[in-house]
């Protein structure tokens, strides 16, 4: 499987949301937002085909990043930071035969 690397040109952040505790008052305290990796990726959206064949919505946004493959943990408890919108990390999949990139398939997040 050949990825031009030249592609890999929109800037991502992959994002872990870290608890910090409580507060003085023994309540959880908000969570803080930590950047475990910031880097260039391809970006597409999956198509109507992808979204059929998985038995999906269609009203749900989706996205695939492919990223180059890193010792950083990369898994589905993160998010995703492009353009300014958060998408959740649905699936992480090693792309090709060796450790070079990896493909992230992801939602957007709902805000509330």
């Amino acid at each position: 499987m050949y990825v031009n690397p030249g592609e890999l040109k929109k800037r991502i952040e992959i994002i872990q949301t870290v608890s910090v505790g409580q507060d003085s008052d023994g309540f959880p305290a908000p969570s803080e937002k930590k950047v475990v990796r910031k880097c260039f990726a391809k970006v597409t959206n999956t198509s109507g085909g992808e979204i059929a064949r998985a038995n999906s919505e269609f009203s749900e946004a989706k996205k695939r990043f492919m990223i180059r493959y890193s010792d950083a943990e990369i898994n589905t408890d993160m998010t995703v930071r492009y353009k300014g919108k958060e998408y959740e990390i649905k699936y992480v999949n090693p792309y090709g035969e060796g450790k070079e990139y990896l493909e992230i398939w992801t939602n957007l997040t709902e805000r509330v």
